[in-house]
């Protein structure tokens, strides 16, 4: 019986929204005061024309900049980011600023670290404000989405209504802090049908170690996918997906359609055929597989060798020269394990099982 592993291809999955997706804010009055223009690490992003509520915005007095070309430029953590903003009051009024981040990427902007700017002026006409703020290194690289707000008379809110004033949303991308590793795919037999519950575990080790551990578990879903993630920084750290031992229970005749397949160009003393229960214990588990073989989309097995093999060639050459039960001859192999794994990768995996006579 034989087991054989494909790396079919890689993709990656990208969301799209229509807007931001952090809660609704916009102001309700109109007549005083507005923001005419925001510039955040270099780039500019107009604001209202003027005091009636007629001066831009959608709804008026939001702007939303988080799915436009002109996204704010990414940004380095652990450097000095200016921010600068120019509003217009025609009275002598007390006018809010805030500005938030939402690092952890939750959509909540409440949470430790997120409020990276904060001020408050009385003034009456033109007045541009200046400041800077710095992204911590230990929040999480990737894109992320910021919320401005100008409120007047109180501290701004982050979610609702407000009399008077204007909110901004944008997004940008921060690099040079923690890159957390996931990874994610589906598994599927040769019929291209998911197969769930198979078990998936995430190992991680130092780049300066030679010593895995276990992180974290899953399984498949009813459509053959796996996601797995940690927070650990894939720049320091090497991980390993390991598929382990599967177990069917109760295979059926429909089941078996999948393994009726010959893959491997090569002579075999024993008759070949197909079926799943070898033992016949009506449980498909591993100790009726003898060989995991992995194979790369693009490379041709070689004739009487395979190009990838977990067994070495001398437990090869025992079970290809076996015309016993090779059940007695060889137990098989607990997990598949794959190395190498690119942050943030997607890759799929087909099982497929062939079968010799007992």
């Amino acid at each position: 019986m034989k087991w054989i592993v494909y790396i079919l291809t890689f993709f990656i999955s990208l969301k799209s929204y229509s807007q931001s997706p952090l809660c609704a804010s916009r102001p309700t009055s109109f007549c005083c005061e507005y923001v005419s223009s925001v510039t955040i690490n270099g780039r500019t992003f107009a604001g209202s024309k003027g005091f009636s509520n007629t001066s831009g915005g959608s709804p008026a007095g939001y702007y939303d900049y988080a799915y436009t070309k002109d996204t704010v430029p990414r940004i380095k953590a652990g450097q000095s980011i200016t921010i600068s903003y120019t509003a217009v009051t025609n009275g002598n009024y007390m006018e809010y600023f805030k500005l938030w981040i939402d690092f952890n990427g939750n959509g909540v902007l409440t949470d430790a670290g997120e409020l990276v700017h904060s001020s408050n002026y009385q003034w009456n006409g033109t007045k541009t404000v200046s400041a800077t703020f710095t992204v911590p290194t230990s929040v999480y690289n990737g894109e992320v989405y910021m919320r401005f707000v100008m409120q007047y008379s109180g501290s701004p809110v982050i979610c609702g209504t407000y009399s008077y004033g204007n909110t901004f949303d944008f997004k940008t991308r921060i690099v040079g802090a923690t890159d957390p590793f996931s990874y994610s795919g589906y598994i599927y037999n040769s019929e291209s049908v998911g197969i769930q519950n198979i078990p998936i575990e995430l190992y991680s080790k130092l780049k300066t170690s030679s010593t895995y551990t276990s992180l974290s578990t899953t399984t498949t879903d009813a459509n053959g996918k796996y996601s797995i993630s940690s927070t650990r920084d894939a720049t320091l750290y090497d991980f390993e997906l390991r598929i382990n031992t599967l177990t069917i229970l109760s295979p059926i005749v429909s089941d078996a359609k999948s393994f009726n397949q010959k893959v491997l160009l090569q002579s075999f003393n024993s008759r070949d055929y197909y079926r799943m229960d070898v033992n016949d214990d009506n449980n498909l588990s591993i100790s009726d597989v003898y060989s995991i073989y992995m194979k790369i989309i693009g490379r041709s097995w070689k004739s009487g060798m395979v190009d990838y093999r977990i067994f070495t060639s001398s437990e090869w050459s025992t079970i290809n020269t076996s015309t016993s039960n090779l059940k007695s001859t060889y137990l098989g192999v607990q997990t598949i394990t794959l190395s190498g794994l690119s942050n943030k990768g997607n890759s799929n995996y087909y099982l497929v099982r062939t079968g010799y006579r007992n």
